[in-house]
């Protein structure tokens, strides 16, 4: 862990509690305040608020999700870039790191986002696992986007040669899909435990 790379834990307990329970809530309310049309039949004065209702709800969930999946992602990071919407903007963000030289060619030579709502990470940390005893690692170029309106973020995870911190090796997509922990599916992928604030909230793989 950088423990410099922690999120205020009122931040963080907040994301973490709306990403669950905005969608839910959006539909409870709405039903709650169209009920005397449901029970009228009358579904035209129920499904349109309903999806304005789901649009604005899945739109701020995906941002509560990215939010979060870059929370964890960068605890055990060495550096990140700044948020960026373009391929270009990215690119620039990673060349201009002074922490980490990414090799923006070797990304750019397997593929990288175009746009989106896009951050870089250099992932790289280990931790002791006491059921194997043996050190758990993560190696990893990572560029996290978010897919929009839909609560979805795609990771990009480019494999860092173990023995040549700057050359990549390969790249692996995986998607993290609500309503499921970021934690956990960032733990299923790398086989690596994603805790936050020394708990283990959904971070088992």
């Amino acid at each position: 862990m950088y423990y410099e790379h922690y999120p205020t834990f009122g931040g963080y307990f907040l994301s973490y509690i709306f990403y669950f329970i905005l969608i839910p809530a959006v539909i409870l309310i709405i039903i709650r305040a169209k009920w005397g049309y449901i029970q009228e039949r009358r579904w035209k004065h129920v499904l349109k608020p309903l999806a304005y209702g789901l649009i604005i709800g899945f739109f701020l969930t995906a941002l509560l999700q990215l939010n979060l999946t870059n929370d964890y992602i960068y605890l055990y990071s060495l550096t990140g870039t700044g948020t960026c919407f373009t391929s270009s903007c990215l690119v620039e963000e990673m060349q201009s790191n002074t922490q980490y030289k990414f090799n923006v060619e070797g990304i750019e030579r397997f593929g990288m986002p175009k746009f989106g709502i896009m951050r870089s990470f250099r992932l790289s940390d280990r931790k002791y696992n006491k059921l194997k005893f043996k050190y758990d690692v993560v190696n990893s170029v990572v560029i996290t986007r978010s897919i929009p309106l839909l609560p979805i973020v795609e990771v990009w995870d480019y494999k860092v040669d173990p023995t040549d911190r700057h050359t990549i090796t390969d790249l692996q997509k995986f998607y993290i899909l609500y309503p499921y922990d970021p934690a956990t599916l960032l733990s299923r992928h790398y086989n690596f435990s994603f805790t936050m604030f020394m708990w283990d909230v959904g971070g088992a793989p």
